[in-house]
């Protein structure tokens, strides 16, 4: 092998070595980002909830809901989730798509008999977000990223002094990837009505989850554009995988005011946390040349650790029941630009925090009208989530639709269906594939809760 090939294989290495997993922002929101919590109801109405809070998914919601509980309540659910994306890479249209099927909840709520008011507990496990993404492009592209051409922008023979220039010139490139998880909470909850209109109560969660990324990419000499020997390439090929495991405490503080029989006011406070992360990064990759010469670049692979601070959120609703029908609407402030990164090799980043996001304001209305037959409920919502990155289109805010249905049977048994229909657009960016790919994003999420009041 010539002295230029193993000159070759040393540039390709510190190319894509070199930085191999620089976590960045994105890496930070990622886990609070397009949550839409759990419960067939709740999302049935569009997550309109937080002054409603009359089951077990109040100890998410609104903790301070369970004090209208009378009896105790077992409860379940199970989530079907559809992923779809449209993409388009330098005007070549494609599709991906991730489907999951999941346990999503567990819990029990038990009141404490009392002479006067309402004491509740509420012990349980739940799905909060879930990370089902995928995206498969392939295109042919001469664009390289900068930082990149920064450390290669040619390459000589040292033999015949000949320079080789590896820009400019249309490639294919290939890209598939997957990401799949989920951020859970194990959540113990308590409260308590204070006078007779206004009730109290707080949610302790433990924080788990993980995510598995996947990501394959090929480039090509399609075009036979690179053939003189020993500049002859004629593929790269990379495997990268990022397996992510979360870990926090949080606290919710909850309150609900009823106004008379027939309206309610709720709010929640979500106190600082710190999420730990835990991620094992690896890389594969190879490089092959014309005349049959293939160079196995070094294996990489590493752990790090970080802690992220995820500040103050507020969350509040107003309900209002007129007969047969429920009316709801809710609010979530997050402002994205107070998170930050707390380890040390990380706080270079904190700034993109300030530069880059901002405060959102995510809100939900929604309602149900019971049916007269079979003690039943129709329900149907709206859900509106704005991107927190600044100077984003509002085509990449998410919006759902929400309907749902419910069935009291036997007087003990509840059965819940919801579903959910969102969508917006994005564009994703990598070293790999600067060129960026446009994204047409629709996810769907179907739920069926079971619960058990006695």
């Amino acid at each position: 092998m010539s002295r230029f090939v193993l000159f070759l294989s040393f540039l390709f290495i510190y190319i894509f070595a070199v930085s191999i997993y620089p976590q960045t922002t994105d890496d930070a929101v990622r886990v609070l980002d397009n949550q839409s919590g759990f419960g067939a109801r709740a999302l049935g109405m569009g997550g309109a909830y937080h002054a409603v809070a009359d089951d077990y998914s109040a100890i998410y919601w609104n903790p301070a809901g369970l004090a209208q509980m009378r009896k105790m309540e077992f409860w379940t659910e199970f989530s079907n989730i559809n992923f779809n994306n449209a993409l388009t890479y330098r005007n070549n249209s494609s599709s991906a798509s991730n489907n999951a099927t999941k346990f999503n909840s567990i819990g029990i709520v038990f009141p404490v008999p009392t002479y006067r008011g309402s004491l509740v507990f509420a012990l349980g496990y739940q799905k909060l977000r879930d990370f089902e993404y995928a995206n498969n492009f392939s295109g042919l592209s001469a664009i390289f990223s900068d930082e990149a051409k920064t450390f290669l922008p040619s390459v000589e023979d040292t033999v015949t002094g000949a320079v080789y220039d590896f820009w400019d010139r249309k490639v294919r490139k290939e890209e598939f990837i997957t990401d799949e998880g989920s951020v859970n909470q194990w959540s113990a909850a308590a409260a308590v009505d204070i006078s007779p209109n206004i009730s109290l109560g707080a949610t302790m969660n433990y924080w788990t989850g993980n995510s598995d990324y996947q990501l394959d990419f090929s480039q090509i000499d399609e075009l036979n554009l690179f053939d003189t020997y020993p500049g002859n390439f004629n593929d790269y090929l990379e495997n990268r995988a990022i397996a992510s495991s979360y870990s926090s405490f949080s606290l919710k503080l909850g309150g609900l005011f009823h106004l008379g029989r027939y309206a309610r006011l709720g709010m929640t406070i979500d106190l600082p946390q710190t999420i730990t992360v835990d991620e094992d990064y690896s890389l594969v990759s190879s490089v092959s040349f014309d005349d049959g010469d293939i160079i196995d670049l070094d294996d990489i692979s590493e752990s790090s650790q970080y802690d992220i601070k995820v500040p103050l959120r507020i969350s509040g609703g107003a309900s209002f029941a007129a007969g047969p029908a429920l009316l709801s609407g809710g609010i979530d402030y997050v402002d994205w630009t107070q998170f930050k990164f707390n380890t040390d090799f990380l706080k270079d980043q904190n700034r993109y925090f300030k530069t880059d996001y901002r405060g959102t304001l995510k809100w939900h209305v929604g309602g149900e009208v019971g049916l007269p037959f079979y003690d039943s409920q129709l329900r149907a919502g709206y859900m509106y989530d704005p991107n927190p990155l600044k100077n984003e289109p509002s085509e990449t805010d998410r919006k759902y639709i929400t309907a749902g249905f419910g069935v009291l049977i036997d007087k003990v048994f509840k059965i819940d269906f919801a579903y959910l229909r969102g969508g917006w657009k994005q564009t994703t960016f990598d070293e790999l594939a600067p060129a960026g790919t446009a994204e047409d994003v629709t996810l769907q999420k179907l739920l069926f809760t079971l619960s058990y009041r006695f």
